[in-house]
């Protein structure tokens, strides 16, 4: 088996569309590159490394997850609150909280989305503070629709 290398995981992630099952196929091998492409500076290059890295999964997944959590521009979290989402089980809960109390409403709607998915109690209470108080109204909706799901479980 040969190694993977920057190369093979940079040719996907600099296409307008990369193919995620390609990178995705690349397993756990490949983290290492879609961690430095995720802490680089180039937003769209890092939000397609840190999706393709919550398709590989596992520990080290959740590691470039966590990292790129902190990065300073909105559309690289959105990829981690929408990446969340393929780490299912795993996703870890403090990070999908960490999303749903972003001051960037496009991070807060993914999380919304990703919390209804995971479906997990210690949800709840922020999804209801979203609903109950969130400044953008199309949040506020959806996490109504998030509540109820909530509830019915």
């Amino acid at each position: 088996n040969m190694p993977i290398t920057m190369q093979q995981v940079l040719a996907e992630i600099d296409k307008d569309e990369p193919n995620y099952e390609a990178l995705a196929l690349l397993g756990p091998e490949a983290l290492p590159h879609l961690q430095l492409i995720a802490e680089a500076d180039d937003p769209l290059k890092s939000s397609k490394a840190v999706y393709a890295a919550s398709l590989i999964g596992g520990a080290g997944a959740v590691e470039v997850l966590r990292k790129a959590a902190d990065h300073h521009d909105p559309q690289v979290r959105i990829a981690v609150a929408q990446g969340l989402q393929n780490l299912a089980a795993v996703a870890p809960t403090d990070l999908v909280m960490k999303s749903l109390n972003d001051h960037d409403s496009g991070v807060r709607k993914l999380a919304l989305m990703t919390a209804g998915k995971l479906n997990r109690t210690e949800f709840k209470q922020r999804i209801t503070a979203i609903a109950q108080g969130d400044p953008e109204e199309h949040l506020r909706k959806a996490a109504s629709v998030a509540a109820k799901k909530l509830e019915v479980r």
